[in-house]
């Protein structure tokens, strides 16, 4: 492989020079200095010194502030002005035709080709008069330069902007409108086929877009133009009545509104990139406290973190964030800071980010140019034997020996790439297979899935079947589900996802699990909800990659979509009662106001969510205290997800964190969850503290097994349920001990209730006591012979639950 740094072409350069120059003659259009027309005559004069007063008042801006603005009474000038010892003053910028091209000078002996370049140069060398000598340092920005916008409306409502919007269906499209609160304007856009609004905040003379600050609504709107504003969105199609003209549709598309929408409903924009700069010392520091930084005269201070007060934070050496002073340190402007992103190919390259690109040297031909080319006489040509690989690449060598060790080296390379290909090729024929890796495999037989052969002697567990999620979706549903399961009980099943997931999203696993299908492939590299319940399931057994099915799944009345065929399933009450939790993760660097969402991910008749309110503005130790009661008839296919979502200025939820586990993996008692990313990695220090009561009831068919039960309701009080157990270790699934990290081991509970011989626990004396007095009082309404029949099972220390 051969790579490249950049190409040697004069034509490019001129190219790049002439594109330069007709850059220059516009480029003060650009900067925030530029007002353009202000005015006519006197009035153009009054409003910058109005607009020049007001800013450096409010920000404390140095002498030197300055803007440019175009003169009226001489046309084709422009005026300076700029604010000096608490005043505005002003000064004429001339300019000339000289040559076919403009010229702009403010004295007859200093012009320049540019106005952008007169404004730099004053800004680096200080203006000279007979009065003062100073630089021009800080531009007042346009603060309504905005009016004048093709996307910006000063007089239109939430609803008309809808309406608007509704008629361009395209992602992208955008207005601006005023709002009827003081400073404040919104964004309103299309994103994901949705209508969605964003407010825009006027603090001053900067505008504030959630914890993005920009000097003005011009330059925000520029910015969002370039990088995404909510999610993946660019603003690309400003709307207004000329373009709905052009591009908009006859019909609204009403389905774009945004669900649940109401007149607080604002979303959330993306947050900008944070990029620490790079400065050079100027001048020797020695530190002075221990948190300080020393460096020498031309050291390079990395990851500069500024700080108010005149001291930044910096890395020097070894020496990370530490205190310096501002004033002892230049900024260094990279060309590359503002891209940090940088592909593989370029981290993996020996150029890093000098790489412009690279070449396969076995798909090219080596061609010497003995004319040469230009004024170099050495030079050969590498030419890909299939133009769509790569560019015609000309290289030029200072000497003939130089030019034939290239050749040379190029073609040692190809041939040494082709002989090891060749090579891997004849192994490859001559060992079919690895004879270690044969020893490890039990082979199965890959065969056309069919039904006919279920339940049948034709059916061989050797014989196994693989399906695409669509064709597995026909067998997982109430009418073939039972079907189904039958066959998995003998033979083996494959289920991956379609190939039309371009998106490499995910399926639901839990139906095909639930029908007995024992290899469910997912897209490992999406973080989701379907990756995440693999996970949790996963996690029993000691981690080891299997699990095994419930017995259950071997009965042959069960079936996994009807509740009414469950046999020797204890039903489950589950209670959850949510604490509080710390140190929740958050997005940028705004204050996450969260919320939990609890999920119970089963069968059909079993799956329910909840979730709690709003935590406002606490991400470090939120409190909720809410409970909340399940009901699980087929705990062995249920899963238990908490996940934490932020709620944003939008409503929208946006997610923090989650865990999941099985349900047969659960105690009770107060259990503090360490929550996990989507990736399902933990989180340092986040976790959750809640509260797990769980109660088992033996039941068939929907009986209850305790003959206690079955008598009157009143007869029993509520404080003594007689069926109540504890969860302990997932006995059913592994031999060894539960290893969910979120659930401490502690030795198998046993059963509320003991049922061996000994004193009785006096925490539960009180419910002995209240069965005494309710078996008392059932006597007094019977008839001697089953009353006497009755004192034989009186509850007691001698005959024990």
């Amino acid at each position: 492989m051969l790579y490249y740094s950049e190409e040697t072409s004069i034509g490019n350069d001129d190219e790049e020079e002439h594109r330069e120059v007709a850059n220059a003659m516009e480029q003060h259009v650009t900067e925030k200095w530029f007002h353009g027309k202000l005015g006519a005559g006197r009035d153009g004069r009054q409003i910058a010194e109005r607009l020049l007063s007001d800013y450096c008042q409010e920000t404390g801006a140095p002498d030197g502030s300055f803007l440019v603005r175009e003169s009226e009474t001489f046309v084709g000038d422009y005026t300076l002005s700029f604010w000096r010892s608490g005043r505005v003053q002003h000064c004429r910028i001339h300019s000339r035709q000289e040559a076919g091209s403009a010229k702009f000078f403010l004295t007859d002996n200093l012009v320049f080709d540019s106005l952008y370049a007169l404004i730099t140069h004053y800004q680096q060398v200080a203006l000279r008069c007979n009065e003062f000598e100073m630089k021009l340092t800080e531009p007042v920005p346009q603060t309504n330069a905005h009016e004048s916008r093709e996307w910006y409306h000063a007089n239109l409502s939430r609803s008309q902007a809808e309406n608007m919007l509704m008629r361009v269906p395209r992602d992208g499209a955008f207005l601006v409108r005023k709002r009827s609160e003081p400073n404040s304007f919104a964004i309103s856009f299309r994103a994901e086929g949705k209508i969605k609004h964003c407010r825009v905040l006027q603090e001053g003379q900067s505008v504030m877009l959630g914890n993005s600050e920009f000097d003005s609504l011009v330059d925000l709107i520029s910015y969002y133009e370039k990088h995404p504003l909510y999610r993946k969105m660019k603003l690309r199609y400003p709307i207004n009545e000329d373009t709905l003209e052009k591009i908009g549709t006859a019909e609204p598309d009403y389905g774009a509104l945004y669900e649940g929408r109401n007149p607080g409903f604002y979303v959330e924009a993306n947050q900008m990139p944070v990029f620490r700069t790079t400065a050079k010392a100027k001048y020797e520091y020695r530190a002075q406290r221990d948190d300080e930084l020393s460096f020498t005269k031309n050291a390079i201070i990395s990851n500069i973190d500024k700080q108010e007060g005149g001291w930044w934070k910096g890395d020097y050496r070894d020496k990370k964030q530490l205190w310096f002073p501002a004033n002892y340190v230049e900024e260094i402007v990279s060309p590359t800071a503002a891209e940090p992103d940088r592909n593989e190919t370029t981290e993996l390259s020996p150029l890093g980010d000098l790489l412009r690109g690279s070449l396969d040297l076995a798909s090219c031909s080596v061609v010497v140019r003995n004319e040469g080319r230009g004024s170099r006489p050495h030079v050969f040509t590498l030419v890909p034997n299939n133009p769509s690989v790569g560019p015609v690449l000309d290289l030029a060598t200072n000497s003939l020996e130089e030019l034939k060790e290239w050749i040379y080296g190029i073609r040692e390379a190809t041939v040494f790439t082709e002989a090891k290909i060749e090579e891997g090729k004849l192994m490859e024929r001559k060992h079919k297979i690895a004879m270690e890796l044969s020893d490890l495999v039990i082979y199965c037989r890959p065969v056309q899935f069919d039904e006919d052969k279920i339940g049948t002697e034709q059916a061989c567990f050797r014989d196994m079947s693989s399906f695409p999620e669509t064709k597995a979706e026909k067998y997982i549903n109430k009418c073939k589900g039972k079907k189904f399961l039958q066959y998995n009980r003998l033979q083996l099943s494959r289920i991956y996802p379609r190939g039309q997931r371009l998106d490499s999203s995910n399926y639901d696993p839990l139906p095909m699990w639930l029908c007995g299908s024992q290899l469910v492939a997912l897209n490992f590299q999406t973080a989701d909800k379907p990756m995440q319940m693999n996970q949790a399931l996963f996690m029993v057994n000691g981690r080891s990659g299997y699990v095994l099915q419930p017995p259950i799944m071997r009965d042959d009345v069960f079936d996994p979509f009807d509740k009414t065929t469950l046999r020797g399933i204890d039903k489950v009450d589950l209670v959850i009662e949510v604490l509080g939790a710390r140190h929740l993760p958050k997005h940028g660097r705004g204050i996450v106001s969260p919320l939990v969402e609890i999920e119970i991910c089963g069968t059909d008749y079993d799956s329910t969510k909840v979730k709690t309110n709003s935590e406002a503005d606490n991400g470090l130790n939120p409190t909720w205290q809410t409970k909340f009661e399940f009901s699980l008839l087929n705990s062995a296919f249920a899963f238990l997800r908490f996940v934490v979502y932020e709620i944003d200025m939008f409503s929208d939820q946006n997610f923090l964190a989650q865990a999941s586990f099985p349900i047969q993996g659960l105690r009770t008692g107060y259990r503090s969850v360490p929550l996990k990313n989507s990736y399902s990695e933990d989180l340092e220090l986040a976790s959750l503290l809640v509260h797990v009561d769980i109660s088992k009831t033996r039941g068939e068919n929907g009986e209850l097994l305790s003959p206690l039960f079955a008598a009157s309701p009143t007869a029993v009080p509520a404080s003594a349920q007689v069926g109540r157990d504890r969860f302990g270790e997932l006995s059913s699934v592994s031999s060894s001990p539960s290893t969910m990290s979120p659930l401490p081991q502690s030795p198998p509970q046993a059963s509320a209730y003991r049922v061996m011989d000994g004193p009785l626990d006096t925490r539960y004396q009180a419910s002995i006591d209240d069965f005494r007095v309710s078996q008392e009082s059932l006597l007094d309404h019977m008839d001697p012979q089953n009353r006497r029949n009755l004192r034989r099972t009186k509850v007691g220390v001698e005959n024990r639950v």
